[in-house]
């Protein structure tokens, strides 16, 4: 500290001396530290006014070093003391107040001034302080300084903020104000702002971490700030606002529309808690009403807390800012649902945003908690059940984001909108719309509890069924391109770059990367280019960017080819692919079907996505089309069994529709479309369905990678009954049988023939799993319903409305005598003895009970049947095309497991010895029979044929005689009870003839597909144990082990021909004249293989 020779800075010519102490360089490193990098990187700028011819201020120097004499301080090496500059620089000096005090006398001696900046000078007070600011507000001086840098002088008390106080309103030409980190005194804020809001020339104002506080004085405070004309960067950072203070300090940046760059860093310190357990973030109110701003360019937002909501709030806000170009979002936790709504808005062409900083932001939440506050907004389809709490600020966003969808589809509010509520203070009131100030934005309310549904289905049919570019009701795939082309974003000219500058920026972050890339999957459509150049840009990315950014890509064919020439190496590309799958299985213009999501894989979420969308598009197809609700829960939705978590949607939600898509968890359900076979449809034909099973049957695929297959070409044709029949014996699992069958069930032409196909599913669980799946009036047998079981559950609708068909058909044909084992049981469980038969109001689908189970089997000769009633409730109620359609055109059709099993005796009696069946009953009825058949004719012409079939043998535990087992074939034979049997009656075993012949015929040609055209190696492969003969049981277990899960009982009742219940090779070989002409004309082999010496693989 003390006196001692002192080496003189200045010398009398005004230059720098000879800085040296006997010989030494003694001051060096004082001189050295000047041109250290300051604390904000890079060497200090050139002073302004550094000048070699610069004058000499004798009279400053003088006073300077007689000062640094005074107070025993060594003169600093600075070029404002040396009088080269005009500019004090003394940032990081570590000064202490003598030193300052020297300083300032030597300013008392100046006349200009223009910088003086002591930033991080932490051992500063008011002593040293106060006595340069003083020195500085003397009139000569304030009119040159611009520029005054006090940051981090942490020891600056109130004196020295009253000092800045006074010379703020004696006015001047200062430009730049920084007192960050300067604890301001509560009682100086008010003070002090207004001084800076009153002066003339301010123009940059730093208040970061200076000590205000969440209370009114604050706000006061704000706007004598904010009034400044001049104003136009200001950082009130680390300060501690709450939701008040910044919903004033939104008015007050709106108001001043100088201001250009603003940050509030950290400054939500504090949460208002609304009450138990709901917390609004202070941002939002400020966010708010920044829709109202024009002039900001530069915004920093970093470190408040803002999560999703905030960004929507945000987005909402600044959709139409045209000017603003920077936004800091860093360290909050965005999450990737926050990074969406970032993203969007970079994204919109008619923004200014071109730059973003969100470090620290991606961790966050994925969804709200559950509650009200479970309301998410997609962009993608915003259509669901919404419950806003409108004292909330996310919940007003979300609303207006609705009206601005709204407006985007061109809807007026009461089609956008239903099923609306609204309360106020706990009273219902009616709810008025909105409407658009002259700002062009809607003012919603801002108190009130709203519920409401946003009805995607209305926007569909109004953008997409209507006008002159309507599309086509059946072309699911065009709708979803055309869907996605106008509601999602595609990064315009200006943005691309911009965007991928975001995304390079991030390599090295791979959490920040995955948040990227996941943000970017649900709202953009990207092209090949922009996939291409995100792998190329960071390589070791390329998996994770196909991988959830394919479903942003064009789907067609081509573009998928080459999205897969990215991968390097190929198990990345089967890694990817694998990732991919359900997303590249999907078939859009087929989607019927089952589907098993889980929503945190891309692929999934976008299959969940399509099927939504195309679940509102095909109900607006069926409301343009006028058709009739045959949906499960009556609310014309097209998806059954929605199942979240393993939770049933339909507890909580009427329709699929009101409920928006989670990020995650676990979507299952059933899709049944609309489609139905258009006039005029081409099927395939025999040959080439049979060529198709062929090559998927020889597969070395899984039966899931066959079925994928199959499910990837099923819009491209249409098939038989016949087909059908054919493909569901290729699967023998039930499940996968129920996978193919879904999804070409829809595709059948000819679905008046479909009991052909119907009979080969024998299980009453298996047939009632696949009308839960299909829906009940989707497989509804509208031609043929004979021998139809059924058990309806009254509570569901569409098998509410099957029970009414079932009933207004029997009062069409014959009620009711075509209604049998008829029954109701109650919803409590006890069951009603329906003493008068069944109600006929219960064919009114409006009367008809809406709980209970009801339970009938349906019989109706061939005489009473009504088909056009048939026709008509297909067409109205299955959809079908049913003009020109005339009975003839129906192949009258009867299961093997639908009659008695005597019945069946009797028919392997007569197939055993007539060509057809017209033959017995000429046999019976004679020649110059009536054409009906009583009972007693029918005993005597089985007498007379000699038929033992149903002779009693003694010790029998039949329980029944011969005359007993006739009389029930003769009575199934009669189902109009007339106690005759007429030729269109009696041709029920015609149909039951067809079913045998087609079965055995199946069988044979499963042989041939499976060890060639001979049926001596066939044998030999059944007959394991060489024995020559095979009782019932051991053909059962044989055909199995060869893979046929057809009837196999029925075959071998047609080759035991002797009735002593084994088969020889004998009576094997009668399979020969079964056997497909081409086989047997040309004795071709076994199609797809020439190896005869095995059986195929078991399917």
């Amino acid at each position: 500290g003390g006196g001692g020779n002192r080496t003189s800075l200045l010398s009398k010519s005004g230059s720098l001396p000879n800085l040296t102490k006997g010989g030494r360089p003694a001051s060096r490193a004082a001189l050295d530290a000047t041109l250290r990098p300051n604390s904000r990187g890079g060497l200090p700028p050139s002073p302004k006014g550094l000048d070699a011819s610069l004058p000499p201020i004798d009279t400053g120097k003088k006073r300077y070093l007689q000062e640094c004499d005074f107070r025993g301080r060594s003169p600093m090496p600075l070029t404002f003391v040396t009088g080269h500059s005009t500019e004090l620089e003394a940032e990081g000096k570590d000064l202490v107040d003598s030193e300052l005090q020297a300083m300032a006398g030597m300013i008392q001696e100046m006349d200009c001034v223009e910088h003086v900046n002591l930033f991080d000078n932490a051992l500063l007070t008011d002593k040293g302080l106060v006595h340069l600011i003083r020195q500085l507000t003397r009139e000569q001086v304030r009119s040159t300084l611009q520029r005054l840098n006090l940051g981090r002088c942490l020891k600056a008390g109130s004196y020295t903020i009253d000092a800045v106080v006074k010379m703020l309103k004696a006015g001047g030409a200062l430009r730049q104000l920084n007192l960050s980190q300067v604890p301001i005194p509560a009682r100086f804020q008010l003070p002090l702002c207004e001084a800076i809001g009153r002066h003339g020339s301010l123009e940059i104002v730093n208040l970061a971490e200076t000590g205000f506080q969440h209370h009114d004085m604050t706000k006061q405070c704000l706007r004598a700030l904010l009034s400044g004309t001049k104003l136009h960067t200001l950082d009130i950072g680390w300060n501690c606002f709450n939701g008040e203070v910044f919903k004033a300090l939104g008015g007050f940046v709106v108001s001043n529309t100088a201001l250009r760059s603003l940050r509030v860093a950290n400054c939500a310190a504090t949460v208002d808690v609304c009450s138990a357990m709901d917390f609004v973030p202070p941002l939002s109110r400020f966010l708010e009403c920044l829709s109202h701003d024009k002039s900001l360019t530069q915004l920093d937002l970093s470190m408040n807390r803002c999560d999703f909501r905030t960004a929507l709030i945000l987005e909402d806000s600044l959709d139409t800012h045209r000017k603003l170009k920077e936004l800091i979002l860093s360290n909050n936790p965005l999450g990737i649902l926050g990074m969406r709504s970032i993203l969007r808005l970079l994204s919109r062409d008619h923004t200014g945003l071109m730059n973003f900083e969100t470090e620290g932001c991606y961790v966050g939440e994925g969804n709200e908690a559950g509650g009200l506050n479970a309301q998410m907004f997609s962009y993608t389809n915003p259509g669901g059940l919404y419950k806003l709490q409108l004292w909330r600020p996310y919940h007003r966003a979300l609303l207006r984001m609705l009206y601005k969808t709204m407006e985007k589809f061109e809807l007026q509010p009461a089609e956008a909108f239903e099923k609306i509520t609204f309360r106020d203070k706990f009273i219902d009131l009616k709810y008025e719309h909105p409407s658009k100030n002259s700002k062009g934005l809607w003012e919603v309310p801002e108190q009130g509890d709203l519920s409401l549904v946003f009805c995607v289905e209305r926007a569909i049919f109004k953008r997409f069924l209507s006008g002159r570019d309507r599309l086509n009701g059946s072309d699911n795939a065009e709708f979803l391109r055309r869907y996605y082309r106008e509601v999602r974003f595609q990064p315009g000219f200006k943005k691309v770059i911009p965007l991928m500058s975001e995304y390079k920026e991030l390599a090295g972050d791979r959490i920040g990367l995955q948040v990227f890339v996941s943000a970017l999957s649900k709202d953009f459509n990207l092209t090949l280019a922009h996939l291409d150049h995100m792998g190329e840009s960071i390589p070791e990315m390329v998996n994770e960017v196909i991988c959830k950014l394919q479903p942003c890509a064009p789907e067609d064919m081509a573009s998928k080819f080459l999205a897969s020439k990215f991968f390097a190496k190929l198990e990345a590309l089967l890694g990817t692919y694998r990732r991919l799958q359900q997303f590249l299985d999907f078939n859009g213009s087929n989607p019927t079907g089952h589907y098993k999501l889980e929503l945190s894989n891309n692929a999934h979420y976008a299959v969940a996505e399509r099927l939504l969308l195309l679940d509102r598009w095909e109900a607006a197809v069926d409301h343009m089309c006028e058709r009739k609700d045959v949906s499960q829960r009556g609310n014309g939705s097209h998806l059954r069994n929605p199942l979240y978590q393993g939770h049933g949607l339909g507890e909580q939600y009427s329709s699929v529709a009101e409920w928006k898509l989670p990020e995650d968890g676990i979507f299952e359900v059933d899709f049944v479309s609309n489609q139905r076979p258009p006039k005029g449809s081409e099927v395939l034909s025999d040959e080439l369905w049979e060529m198709i099973l062929v090559v998927v049957n020889n597969s070395s695929c899984t039966n899931e990678d066959r079925i994928a297959a199959l499910r990837a070409i099923s819009h491209q044709f249409w098939i038989t009954s016949s087909h059908m029949r054919a493909m569901i014996g290729y699967f023998k699992s039930e499940e996968d049988r129920a996978n193919v069958f879904i999804i070409f069930y829809l595709r059948i032409v000819d679905l008046h023939n479909s009991k052909m196909f119907r009979v080969r599913f024998e299980s009453a669980e298996e047939i009632k799993r696949l009308q839960e799946r299909l829906g009940y009036a989707s497989w509804f047998p509208f031609f043929q319903p004979e021998n139809a079981r059924f058990e309806l559950d009254l509570s569901v609708n569409d098998q509410r409305l099957c029970a009414a068909m079932f009933i207004q058909l029997a009062i069409k044909e014959k009620f009711p005598h075509n209604l049998h084992d008829y029954g109701y049981r109650r919803a409590d469980g006890t069951e009603d003895p329906m003493p008068l038969g069944v109600p006929k109001s219960w064919g009114n689908e409006a009367v008809i009970p809406k709980e209970g189970k009801f339970r009938a089997r349906y019989m109706c000769a061939p005489e009473y049947r009504n088909f056009a009633h048939r026709k008509e409730i297909a067409r109205t109620c299955g959809f079908l095309d049913v003009e020109g359609l005339v009975e003839e055109d129906v192949s009258w059709w009867t299961g093997l497991t639908e009659p008695p099993e005597d019945v069946l005796n009797l028919l392997e009696y007569f197939i055993s010895r007539y060509d057809n069946i017209n033959q017995p009953f000429l046999d019976i009825d004679g020649v110059d029979g009536n054409g009906c058949i009583t009972l007693k004719e029918f005993v005597e012409g089985l007498d007379k044929m000699k038929c033992k079939k149903f002779d009693v043998k003694k010790g029998s535990k039949l329980g029944r005689t011969k005359e007993q087992r006739v009389d029930a074939i003769f009575r199934y034979l009669d189902p109009g009870g007339e106690g005759s049997v007429s030729r269109e009656e009696w041709n029920i075993l015609d149909q039951l003839w067809k079913e045998f012949d087609l079965s055995i015929r199946e069988f044979v040609h499963f042989l041939m597909l499976s060890f060639g055209d001979d049926l001596q190696v066939a044998w030999e492969a059944l007959d394991e144990d060489g024995g020559g003969e095979l009782d019932e049981q051991e053909w059962l277990r044989a055909v199995e082990n060869i893979g046929y899960f057809g009837p196999a009982a029925v075959v071998f009742a047609l080759l035991d021909s002797s009735d002593d219940g084994n088969i020889s090779f004998d009576e094997f070989e009668v399979l020969e004249k079964y056997k497909p002409a081409k086989y047997r004309e040309e004795g071709a082999s076994r199609p797809g293989s020439q190896d005869f010496s095995r059986p195929a693989s078991p399917r």
